[in-house]
């Protein structure tokens, strides 16, 4: 069982570069049994200041039919499941709770690509840590906040402006954050609320996973147990990447299983 839980093609990932169909196709040459699209959903940043944002999501029936069309395609090759990556829903929780209540999802990670009224961290320049330490600061304390918000079912990709610091040469240890990790999980621990596992770091200047491996070492250690991989492709060759490296990590760490989620009710997988 391979299962890649973090995946986004076009036209519903704006920053995708091929279909839903491809992307698929992608996953199951590298060897996929599970996977999860996970549409983009930046409803609740919306901000005229935002630099790059996405539009809010709107194209339910479009996403609908052709998962639907997919589905049939890939009958006993892929295990399909429709999921959303909703940016920051606890900054406008009505919409964020819309979201992830809609009809068809199984699965939604909840992740902060951006601070309020702030671009995403695509668009910073970072010349040194320190440049950026408070913002490290404020964007852990959203992860906190979202953690106890009851809006996703796993936090994903803690740590994400890590992979382009490591672009401009510069980065971080995310354990010089020890105390803040240790509050985000063990409310994600107490809610029933996971963290992901994200591999897009190790096909980057980055080189590595995403929360790195000794944050995912310190939730384990504090009882974490639900836990998914994805690779966060947005291209065909990329889907499925890591994620049997990702296994191997969880369970060299002491992770006995990874989780599937159908109807936003995990399923325990052992690896």
């Amino acid at each position: 069982m391979l299962a890649d839980y973090h995946m986004h093609c076009l036209p519903y990932s704006p920053d995708a570069q091929v279909s839903m169909a491809d992307l698929f196709q992608g996953a199951l040459d590298k060897g996929m049994t599970h996977v999860c699209l996970t549409s983009h959903m930046e409803n609740c940043v919306q901000d005229p200041n935002f630099e790059g944002q996405f539009p809010p999501f709107r194209e339910w029936d479009a996403l609908f039919a052709e998962f639907e069309a997919a589905k049939r395609t890939f009958a006993g090759k892929l295990d399909l499941r429709l999921g959303a990556e909703i940016g920051a829903p606890h900054y406008l929780p009505e919409e964020g709770r819309r979201l992830y209540a809609h009809p068809g999802l199984d699965f939604v990670i909840g992740s902060i690509h951006n601070l309020r009224n702030a671009p995403d961290f695509y668009f910073y320049e970072y010349p040194s840590f320190e440049a950026v330490r408070r913002d490290v600061e404020t964007y852990l304390d959203e992860y906190l906040a979202l953690a106890g918000a009851g809006l996703c079912d796993v936090l994903g990709h803690i740590g994400y402006m890590q992979r382009y610091m490591a672009r401009q040469g510069t980065g971080f240890d995310i354990m010089l954050y020890e105390d803040r990790l240790r509050a985000i999980f063990r409310t994600c621990i107490d809610r029933g609320v996971g963290i992901e596992v994200n591999t897009s770091g190790l096909r980057d200047a980055l080189g590595d996973f995403i929360p790195q491996p000794a944050a995912l070492k310190l939730y384990r250690d504090m009882g974490g147990e639900l836990i998914t991989a994805g690779s966060d492709a947005h291209r065909a060759q990329d889907a499925g990447q890591g994620i049997r490296e990702a296994y191997a990590l969880l369970k060299s760490l002491g992770f006995r299983y990874v989780c599937l989620y159908k109807d936003h009710k995990p399923e325990f997988v052992r690896i």
